[in-house]
């Protein structure tokens, strides 16, 4: 299926208040680039040659995850919610956040005995030798 929007390459200052619309409403960055019928290369350059399209876009992701979190929180105790499926769309649109981390702590005790009366004398028969030559 070919979706009616057509490719634009030209910034418009209007894009704003769609990325942020649809950030309210969930929308992941792909949904957003696709509704503005830009690319992920073009969204890139817009966003360093225009700081507003930036922080619109930093701002609808914003959106987007208090609008995940409002979901899980109001079918929190919903049996019939699917927690699997909001889970991989959350882990995948929000990996910096719920990325999953592997903290090891490791304890690590070591006994180092050090025979101080075999290197004393050592050094004193080291000195002595040093001594006759």
């Amino acid at each position: 299926m070919v979706a009616n929007k057509t490719i634009s390459n030209k910034y418009d200052p209007k894009m704003l208040e769609t990325i942020i619309e649809m950030g309210k409403q969930g929308a992941s960055q792909k949904m957003i680039w696709s509704e503005l019928g830009i690319s992920k290369s073009t969204a890139e350059s817009y966003r360093k040659k225009y700081p507003e399209f930036a922080e619109a876009l930093d701002l609808a992701l914003v959106h987007s995850q208090a609008a995940w979190e409002r979901l899980m929180l109001a079918n929190a105790e919903n049996k019939n919610f699917n927690t699997r499926m909001v889970e991989v769309a959350v882990r995948g649109q929000f990996q910096q956040d719920y990325r999953e981390r592997m903290d090891i702590k490791q304890d690590i005790n070591q006994k180092v005995e050090v025979d101080f009366n075999a290197a004393v004398t050592d050094l004193i028969a080291q000195l002595k030798k040093a001594g006759e030559e």
